[in-house]
């Protein structure tokens, strides 16, 4: 019997003498002062040997609290855009180009199911557009608009759902048509904190260009340049009625702040500096882990400091 549980005893033994724990974390940091002025080095002192350190400055879009943000409310919800127009007349091209929005489509990018007067409303009085210029990198702002202000227009936004926009081309034969260039489309909220947060942009936004009838143009969009264009075409190009036309956009939607990681397993970090160009009271956070297969072990550290101008 006696020799029975020696066994079981010696099993125990060897498993707590192999058993693997996440190493235990020894970290801390400081500064050399609390207070600085705008442009100063902050030199941040890290001590310890964690696996995983990263650091959030506090600035906006960076702040450790918002890491899983991915929803804010507001009651300013703006959009602006950039627009270069060039070539055709007033008189023999008007109306080239409208802004449109709608949360009726039904997004199938056909002209069968873009209904126009049914599910569209026209929001492009709101915005100022680009007269013809002499250069292609002459834009016109179109100023910045809250979307949840446009009712007057027919607009009215739920924001539990999704919107998109169109911008509408329309071009006669018989005379040179326009050629439209628009960039920063730029779709952005204000928390109920004050800070401005991205919803969208140009490139984010996505656009598929619709035909109509036997439209030649083509709405086209180029990643490198994040410029949207159409060419109508010259006096003896057909009518063009084309549209382009966002993704559905949730204007509620946020990116979640993002922190930059100093180190990892392989690296050591004893200093980090940072630069602030804005005066106001920051507060830095340090979020620190060692983590592998058998577990984690997290802390997370906060240095307030105050930036003067």
């Amino acid at each position: 019997m006696k020799k029975i549980l020696i066994v079981p005893i010696l099993l125990m033994l060897f498993v707590a003498c192999n058993k693997k724990e996440v190493p235990e974390l020894d970290f801390s940091v400081s500064t050399e002062r609390s207070s600085y002025r705008v442009g100063d080095t902050v030199r941040f002192l890290l001590s310890g040997n964690p696996d995983q350190v990263v650091f959030y400055s506090g600035l906006a879009g960076s702040k450790y609290i918002y890491k899983d943000r991915t929803k804010a409310e507001s009651d300013n919800i703006t959009l602006e855009f950039n627009s270069n127009r060039r070539f055709g007349a007033d008189a023999q091209q008007p109306l080239s180009i409208r802004l449109l929005a709608s949360q009726k489509f039904n997004g199938s990018y056909l002209e069968a199911d873009i209904n126009e007067s049914a599910d569209w409303v026209d929001i492009t009085s709101a915005f100022t557009f680009s007269g013809n210029q002499a250069s292609q990198d002459t834009y016109v702002n179109s100023g910045v608009v809250n979307l949840l202000s446009l009712t007057s227009l027919g607009l009215t936004i739920d924001k539990t759902k999704p919107i998109y926009f169109a911008f509408k081309f329309v071009g006669n034969t018989g005379s040179t048509q326009r050629t439209w260039r628009l960039t920063k489309f730029d779709i952005n909220l204000t928390a109920p904190d004050g800070q401005v947060l991205p919803v969208t942009n140009i490139g984010g936004a996505g656009w598929t260009s619709v035909k109509f009838g036997a439209s030649p143009a083509n709405w086209t969009f180029t990643a490198g340049t994040s410029l949207l264009t159409i060419a109508g075409g010259n006096a003896t190009a057909l009518n063009n009625q084309v549209w382009a036309v966002t993704n559905p956009i949730n204007l509620v939607n946020v990116v979640p702040d993002k922190g930059t990681p100093l180190k990892n397993m392989t690296t050591r970090v004893d200093q980090y500096n940072f630069i602030y160009n804005q005066p106001g009271t920051y507060k830095v956070t340090f979020d620190v882990f060692n983590i592998n297969v058998y577990g984690e072990s997290r802390t997370v550290k906060d240095i307030d400091l105050i930036i003067n101008p």
